[in-house]
């Protein structure tokens, strides 16, 4: 089978893929293989003055692998391989002579964009359509891309053109398949830019704590680890960093990240990226005696809270209150170990009636809320 080595320009429909190329740099290859089927294969002579169809809707099974470099950086000249199967027997019309072959394949690259690669013509001579065309390997030389992150080669479409001549009659056809069923990437490429600043970006800009939310950071440093993002300077769950300097995933807000506007911060190999969101405090829990007489302690007990900090109580009864009594109360109380609270209250002259006790953590910002009536 030749190996067809050449100098053919590769295009990029979508954002990342540029020319000219800058010196290559080396790369570990990436090789992917697949069998891909298509479904909308057409044969038309003369594709550009009168495109008579020839055949319409064949079908077309195509083994495929490409040969390439990852990871690699921003702006350097890569050589990516590929190796085509065969055009079978019977899919084109006439013998010819003198007969050249094009080759073009088009990805998309799971960024929203294309990539296209042609192969350069190539003499076959005298050309049997009886016998399967063999479409053989190549290499594309200068492949830059221009923007870091993955690219997936996912085969959208192929297209081969005969041309060549029945007797004196030149004649050009062209089999085009541009319908994947059920597509899948061959390979990924991952690509860095090492003069890039790191970011994360996050999918929502507010949560709970305990809520994740999603996550993804871009262009650290281009080396295999992990890192543990801080949410108000509170550690959250870790991340693997891939080869080219990226993670994503769900991060988990700490269950005590202090509400408010927090920062969230992640820290890789000497850089930093931050980004910011809104804190909600879960609730808390409270369960205190429902009825207690003036003058008696209250009994508060708590939860959920963060171990260690201080709860701030508040009592205060409702409506009026019969002079010489009181009518509000104070006080506070640490959480134990496992975020639990419990005080008794003495009501010393507490007013008669029904009564609101809230409890308020110092850090975590949660909050709870009972009732209970003095008599």
């Amino acid at each position: 089978m030749p190996r067809l080595r050449s100098r053919a320009v590769v295009a990029a429909l979508g954002a990342g893929l540029v020319l000219p190329a800058l010196a290559t740099l080396p790369s570990q290859a990436v090789v992917g293989s697949g069998t891909v089927s298509f479904n909308d294969c057409d044969v038309v002579l003369n594709p550009l003055a009168e495109n008579d169809p020839v055949t319409q809707n064949g079908t077309w099974t195509l083994p495929v692998t490409v040969d390439h470099p990852s990871p690699v950086p921003v702006f350097s000249s890569q050589t990516v391989g590929f190796e085509l199967g065969d055009v079978p027997a019977g899919t084109f019309p006439d013998d010819l002579t003198d007969t050249t072959l094009d080759v073009f394949v088009e990805f998309e690259d799971g960024r929203g964009g294309s990539l296209q690669f042609a192969a350069p013509s190539s003499f076959l001579g005298d050309f049997d359509p009886n016998q399967p065309l063999t479409l053989g390997e190549y290499d594309v030389d200068n492949v830059e891309y221009g923007e870091s992150g993955p690219y997936s080669f996912f085969l959208k479409k192929v297209t081969v053109d005969i041309l060549g001549f029945v007797g004196d009659e030149g004649r050009n056809y062209r089999y085009s398949c541009d319908r994947v069923a059920n597509p899948t990437s061959l390979v990924t490429v991952g690509v860095f830019d090492p003069n890039a600043p790191a970011q994360i970006t996050l999918d929502s800009l507010q949560a709970t704590q305990g809520q994740s939310v999603g996550i993804s950071g871009r262009d650290f440093l281009a080396q295999v680890g992990s890192l543990t993002p801080t949410v108000g300077g509170e550690p959250a769950n870790a991340f693997p960093v891939d080869e080219i300097g990226f993670f994503d995933g769900q991060l988990v807000v700490p269950e005590f990240a202090p509400p408010g506007q927090q920062e969230v911060r992640a820290t890789y190999q000497g850089e930093t990226a931050t980004a910011f969101i809104t804190v909600v405090a879960k609730k808390a829990q409270l369960v205190v005696t429902k009825a207690v007489k003036a003058g008696k302690t209250l009994a508060v007990n708590g939860s959920l809270f963060k171990p260690g900090e201080k709860v701030t109580l508040k009592l205060k009864k409702k409506g009026p209150a019969k002079k010489g009594t009181k009518k509000a109360f104070g006080t506070s109380v640490t959480a134990g170990p496992d975020g639990t609270i419990s005080k008794g209250v003495k009501l010393k002259k507490a007013a008669k009636g029904s009564w609101k006790i809230t409890a308020k953590g110092a850090s975590s910002g949660r909050t709870a809320a009972s009732g209970f009536k003095v008599s």
